[in-house]
């Protein structure tokens, strides 16, 4: 690549072409001789105007950042606190409990140490002590005495106590702008960028554990009990955390994977539809006999609502319209036809087998 001289800048002063061709052609050198030719020729309103534009920072309003040392201290808490009980306690009883309930409450702390709030503070703490009596006194979802039994009820409770401490999350992220729609929207992205952040996380560690464990091995040394139990426990409860820094304090929440893969994956997820429900049609599969297709049914309308949330979460209302907002049209309308189906199924069930849980 040639050089770019100040002489060359000089030369082209009066071809603004040529200057934005130069540009793209090595940013960093044209900088340089740029500002060399500016200040040989400060009068030029031309090269004035690419000083102000090389040299310019975004005068957005100020963005705090969390020192790294207050989030290696939060994590080390929330994982010592999954931890050192696990020693005394089951694992089967205590992780399921108090993993992800920790683990999303360390995400909220984070938001409540860069932006102080003292009620939301005593708030949470409130709902932190409440939580935790909750789920000492919740019963055993398996028993000893028949490992193949396991309590429906239980599960499901455990099941949804994440998305109430999601809640908890969300109101520590808006804080007092709750009622902003950028914000609420903001948050929704934050959600599905925590999850790709969380999952690049995860893969990585998991290399290096395995590369730990396999450069142990050759010393004929086991490790992999005692470091799934430490490092590994803490390494996995402190991910959404450091996603969170990495997101909000490092990337600036700039970072847009989430949404990229939703527009990508939104016409794939409608072919598969289309299919699922024509195939459904075909083999007789109902929702209303069999409570597995049912369950999948939900599980399929809360990706595709995840989906079109994050198709739509940086469109503007002046945004034009595209080939993908015509798909996702396509996929909510397939989507409310399983949704009706779930539904349909759910009331029937509830008036052939009661309100408690079933099994059948």
């Amino acid at each position: 690549m040639a050089e770019i001289t100040k002489k060359q800048i000089l030369d082209k002063e009066d071809n603004p072409q040529a200057l934005e061709d130069l540009y793209r052609s090595d940013p960093v050198k044209f900088k340089v001789s740029l500002l060399s030719a500016a200040a040989q020729n400060p009068a030029s309103k031309l090269f004035e105007f690419w000083r102000v534009r090389i040299e310019y920072e975004d005068p957005a309003l100020p963005f705090s950042v969390v020192p790294i040392a207050a989030v290696m201290l939060i994590a080390a808490f929330f994982g010592l606190l999954v931890r050192i009980p696990e020693t005394f306690l089951t694992e089967t009883w205590y992780y399921p409990r108090f993993g992800p309930f920790f683990t999303l409450l360390s995400v909220a702390t984070y938001f409540l140490y860069k932006n102080p709030n003292y009620k939301l503070s005593i708030g949470v703490a409130i709902f932190s002590i409440l939580t935790s009596i909750y789920l000492i006194l919740l019963p055993d979802w398996q028993s000893f005495n028949k490992p193949d039994w396991h309590s429906d009820s239980v599960t499901m409770a455990l099941i949804h106590l994440p998305f109430t401490t999601l809640i908890l999350l969300g109101i520590c992220f808006v804080q007092r702008s709750w009622q902003d729609t950028k914000q609420r929207i903001a948050f929704v992205k934050f959600c599905g960028e925590l999850l790709m952040l969380s999952t690049l996380i995860l893969i990585s560690g998991g290399v290096l554990t395995g590369l730990t464990v396999g450069f142990f091995e050759l010393m004929n040394m086991d490790v992999v009990e005692w470091y799934m139990s430490n490092i590994g426990v803490i390494g996995i409860v402190s991910t959404p955390l450091v996603a969170t820094y990495l997101y909000d304090s490092v990337l600036r929440r700039k970072m847009q994977i989430a949404v990229l893969l939703a527009k990508v994956f939104s016409p794939l997820f409608f072919i598969f539809v289309l299919t699922y429900i024509i195939m459904m049609m075909i083999h007789g599969n109902s929702p209303f006999v069999n409570r597995e297709f049912l369950v999948g049914c939900n599980g399929l309308l809360i990706l595709i609502l995840s989906l079109i949330v994050f198709s739509i979460a940086t469109r503007s209302r002046d945004s034009k319209i595209i080939i993908t907002d015509y798909m996702n049209v396509l996929l909510v309308g397939a989507t409310l036809l399983i949704n009706t189906l779930a539904l349909s199924a759910i009331i029937f069930r509830l008036v052939e087998y009661g309100l408690t849980p079933n099994r059948f």
